[in-house]
């Protein structure tokens, strides 16, 4: 049992035979969202692109987070109470069985996850993870989201539910679908322009409806 940040794609991969995908119908329809922003919203938006623009070499991992993430998730509210909300800094932990079918257990923490629960995350939908600045070394933000969303995936006891998640290496965000043994990756989504910033926003809006419909 090692931690998540140790964990790289190819090693996920192999360990549980788990399938890369160049495409998915699922992914297609995330990325075909659309639902209008209001007026206050798109300002929220373009405040915050705005300052992504002037301050993303500067900004360390807490800055991304406190300035520009967080007010994104706001746009969107993904606290409903008594049903889900997210989670900061939280540990999950699962059974899963391994290629050879020998018994693992995965323990791990990860930033974000949205999540059934109002104190510790029950059923994990949504994960974000690494809120790295771009022009920092990284391992492999993918692995390290793949084995958290696998580990939600066992977690949920057979729901058969795709997990989704996401990563971000500086201004590029990268969304990511695991379902049953394939997972599939989106292309980049540079957070600085205008209507990928849009993008990104339905996106996350299409999880938060994901999350209405099988609660």
């Amino acid at each position: 049992m090692k931690p998540f940040e140790k964990w790289k794609t190819e090693e996920v991969e192999r360990t549980f035979n788990v399938k890369f995908l160049r495409s998915m119908p699922l992914m297609k329809d995330w990325i075909q969202f659309q639902q209008d922003l209001t007026p206050r919203e798109e300002e929220q938006a373009d405040f915050c692109r705005e300052r992504l623009r002037d301050y993303i070499d500067f900004w360390n991992e807490e800055d991304m987070k406190m300035f520009f993430i967080s007010p994104i998730l706001q746009i969107i509210d993904f606290y409903v109470f008594e049903k889900y909300r997210i989670f900061m800094e939280a540990t999950l932990e699962a059974n899963i069985l391994d290629v050879q079918n020998n018994p693992c257990v995965l323990r791990g923490r990860v930033e974000m996850v949205i999540a059934t629960g109002k104190q510790d995350p029950q059923t994990p939908f949504f994960f974000l993870n690494e809120y790295k600045a771009q022009r920092k070394i990284i391992a492999d933000p993918k692995g390290q989201l793949l084995i958290a969303m696998l580990t939600a995936q066992a977690k949920n006891n057979g729901m058969n539910l795709p997990i989704y998640g996401l990563y971000n290496i500086g201004q590029l965000w990268f969304f990511v679908i695991v379902a049953g043994k394939e997972y599939t990756t989106s292309k980049a989504f540079d957070a600085t322009d205008k209507n990928d910033l849009k993008q990104i926003i339905n996106m996350l809006q299409y999880v938060k409806a994901h999350i209405e419909r099988n609660i």
